[in-house]
């Protein structure tokens, strides 16, 4: 990629998880409510905890001194979140794709414990339901989490894009997979659900499941229509076509989105906007941020019924 394109291409990885994660699920997910014998069977699990806490003491109520002594371990390592252990309340292997994936679930349910031996040498971390009081904590923490930081390049640019609410949606044309020509004029009276993107982008792809289940729930609705402009120029559309056999993605993918971006003063990616029957901006904003997404997926119905 050269630089002037990477320059323009600002991924908000949004999770700091992401440099250490291969976002492709590589290991397979663990049914975590699974009803089998023998992950929810006592004796089982107590049998896999005395395994996996052998000579591991849990960090949240470990003395002073142990932590003392764990720190400085830890000074001398060179430990990645992917090199550690993650298991379920019952004691069951989970891969770390998805432990990250249940951690930052916006709703806040799950927290984890950490235990460690004081040289630092094994680490197991345990994922369990969070209580009423922690949950509550959890979702302000990650709200917290997601906002955007003052300062920074996804903070910066979402001033600038939220500009554009309340006005005329920047007119332009992309050229669909098919070869169609679509423009923000020719969709003038429908809702608009617009996504910037490009293929290379981590958290353009961990927003997608999101927003998949919006065109779901509106398939067959000719009052909406979710667009997604991928950004790159040079990206064709069996590129576009090879990702999507890796990575489902069901908007109404256009290429050529460079110029497009341009328009609504995009420099963070992924980016989403919403646009109103009567061609105005209602709602836009930059980086990966689960609730607001789930904003977006409230916003959609309203315009609709409008």
């Amino acid at each position: 990629m050269k630089i002037s394109r990477k320059q323009l291409l600002v991924c908000a990885l949004g999770l700091g998880l992401y440099a250490q994660s291969s976002f492709a699920q590589s290991a397979k997910f663990v049914d975590i409510d699974s009803t089998a014998p023998s992950f929810k069977n006592a004796d089982s699990i107590a049998a896999r905890k005395a395994v996996v806490l052998n000579g591991l003491t849990n960090l949240a109520t470990a003395t002073p001194e142990f932590k003392k002594a764990l720190n400085e371990a830890a000074a001398d390592k060179n430990y990645k979140m992917t090199d550690q252990k993650y298991y379920t309340a019952e004691f069951i292997s989970v891969p770390f794709e998805q432990y990250r994936k249940l951690l930052f679930d916006p709703t806040g349910i799950w927290v984890d414990d950490m235990y460690g031996d004081i040289n630092y040498s094994r680490k197991a971390i345990v994922l369990r339901r969070a209580t009423p009081e922690e949950q509550e904590k959890k979702v302000a923490s990650l709200k917290g989490f997601y906002a955007p930081k003052k300062g920074t390049s996804i903070a910066q640019n979402d001033v600038e894009v939220s500009k554009l609410v309340g006005n005329a949606a920047p007119d332009f044309t992309v050229t669909t997979l098919d070869g169609k020509k679509v423009s923000i004029k020719s969709l003038k009276g429908k809702v608009i659900v617009l996504n910037f993107w490009f293929t290379q982008c981590p958290p353009c792809r961990e927003e997608m499941p999101t927003l998949n289940t919006f065109v779901d729930k509106y398939k067959g609705n000719k009052n909406v229509v979710f667009l997604a402009p991928e950004v790159v120029p040079a990206t064709t559309a069996a590129d576009v076509q090879k990702f999507l056999k890796r990575v489902p993605f069901t908007y109404q993918v256009g290429l050529g989105g460079k110029a497009a971006a341009d328009l609504y003063q995009v420099k963070v990616f992924p980016a989403n906007f919403v646009i109103d029957k009567k061609g105005i901006v209602r709602m836009g904003y930059v980086g990966y941020n689960p609730f607001s997404l789930e904003e977006l997926g409230k916003t959609i119905p309203k315009l609709i019924a409008e």
